[in-house]
């Protein structure tokens, strides 16, 4: 009889039918409990459980059969197991969910730097970066592991995507001290040194910086970011001289905004050289080439405009710092330098029409 019954399970079973191969596994556990065939029940029984991902299920109908032990550790394997399986089938709710419910239920569990990394995996694929960050923290304090690396690495990765560099350096400091990947090594120590710019600590900036440059492998844009940094750096501590040697290192590798940021800062050494002509030719390679920057390249038009009245131009210096004040009213801060500018401009104007006699 308990043979028969079994048997019908198993068909159920083969037949992907569960529900009824469950209901069949259970009848000859509850009529035949002590026998063979009941061990056999419970264990095909909990492939089931594993499949459709509800081991708490098989744990507490066990747990009530005096017949069967089941240890915590076969608990955690078989949950564990039964997320895996659903990650490995491209299930990715039923995994996330799988793996949600693991560390629910064993949150220092054997495997649960496995269920964290994956689980934060997942997350991180659909976009959900902010919820993968504690299951990355998790994984990434957890020393020696062979995901440390690449979660300590994602925790820096969800940071600085957010542009929260105060909580991203710790981790980058440790990231900067423990990889043994190269790559993670420069990505750490590039952000450190944007990190330490943020928080206006141009020290820490600066060596940072010249960490990165003397790393013979870095690809021109990761260098143009350090060069960049130190000329800021410069800049922000009024080390001129250094800012202009590093913004003219920037200006031959850069592109983009940072090609457009040089090109002013090019444009402003030489207008404060004397070297008018030049100073507006960067002007005017600016505005064609990196039209797209507005910003940078309403600064320059200023120099521009002092440019022009240094070389006695007072209309034309004039005419450009309207045009500034009338085109560029979302930067405030130009306006505003713009307006200032074009004052000094008639104040003088009128001083020198005033001295001129005209008896």
């Amino acid at each position: 009889m308990p043979q028969a019954m079994m048997r019908q399970g198993l068909v159920h079973y083969n037949a992907n039918r569960n529900e009824q191969a469950l209901t069949e596994f259970k009848a000859v556990v509850h009529n035949f409990p002590d026998t063979q065939e009941a061990i056999q029940a419970v264990s095909t029984a909990k492939l089931i459980y594993v499949d459709l991902g509800r081991v708490d299920e098989y744990g507490e109908w066990v747990s009530k059969l005096d017949f069967v032990e089941v240890t915590d550790s076969e608990l955690d394997n078989a949950t564990f197991e039964s997320a895996d399986k659903q990650n490995m089938e491209g299930n990715k709710d039923g995994a996330i969910k799988g793996y949600e419910n693991y560390i629910k239920q064993f949150p220092k569990g054997l495997n649960s730097v496995k269920a964290n990394f994956n689980l934060a995996q997942l997350y991180f694929a659909k976009g959900e970066k902010e919820k993968a960050l504690p299951n990355y923290k998790f994984v990434a304090d957890k020393m020696g592991s062979e995901y440390a690396e690449q979660a300590l690495t994602r925790v820096c990765e969800v940071y600085i995507g957010k542009k929260d560099y105060a909580s991203a350096l710790p981790y980058l400091q440790r990231l900067e001290n423990q990889a043994d990947i190269q790559q993670n090594r420069i990505f750490a120590q590039s952000n450190l040194m944007k990190g330490y710019y943020e928080q206006k600590d141009y020290g820490k900036t600066l060596a940072y910086a010249e960490k990165v440059l003397a790393t013979s492998t870095i690809d021109n844009r990761i260098k143009s970011d350090a060069q960049i940094m130190i000329a800021r750096s410069a800049i922000a501590t009024g080390d001129e001289a250094k800012a202009e040697t590093a913004y003219g290192d920037v200006l031959k590798i850069a592109s983009g905004s940072t090609a457009a940021e040089a090109l002013y800062y090019d444009a402003y050494f030489k207008s404060k050289a004397q070297d008018y002509e030049n100073s507006n030719i960067s002007v005017q390679k600016l505005a064609k080439d990196y039209s797209g920057y507005k910003e940078w390249g309403g600064k320059g038009l200023i120099i521009m405009a002092k440019n022009f009245y240094a070389l006695g131009d007072a209309y034309q210096a004039t005419y450009i710092l309207d045009s500034v004040i009338s085109n560029f009213s979302q930067y405030a801060e130009i306006v505003s330098e713009a307006k200032g500018e074009l004052s000094i401009i008639k104040a003088k104007e009128a001083q020198s029409n005033s001295s001129v006699r005209t008896d």
